[in-house]
């Protein structure tokens, strides 16, 4: 077991939040520059509009430097695609609350 996913277990499971929110709000790091950044805030606010964002992408960009890499840079397929699914149900659902579509 990694050490993320022991901070996981011991600190937050049994307060209820779920892995895939702890897994959606990793620090990541680009590789082109070097800034370290959340996932959930760059998905948040850097690919608001972006239709590939409701669509399981499976690509972080830097909050920084506006690159473009894949999440399986710094976790393994199965959980790039899971984490990618899950922030991709959390724009719906945002979307489906508010009325608003991603479209640029």
């Amino acid at each position: 077991m990694s050490e993320r996913d022991e901070r996981y277990n011991s600190e937050l499971k049994r307060r209820g939040v779920p892995k895939d929110l702890f897994d959606a709000s990793r620090q990541v790091t680009c590789p082109e520059c070097g800034q370290s950044f959340n996932l959930f805030y760059s998905r948040a606010k850097l690919c608001t509009g972006c239709i590939h964002a409701v669509n399981g992408c499976e690509f972080a960009r830097c909050i920084r430097c506006d690159t473009e890499f894949p999440l399986t840079d710094f976790m393994n397929k199965a959980k790039s695609r899971r984490t990618s699914t899950y922030l991709e149900s959390l724009i719906n659902n945002y979307h489906n609350t508010f009325g608003e579509r991603p479209g640029r």
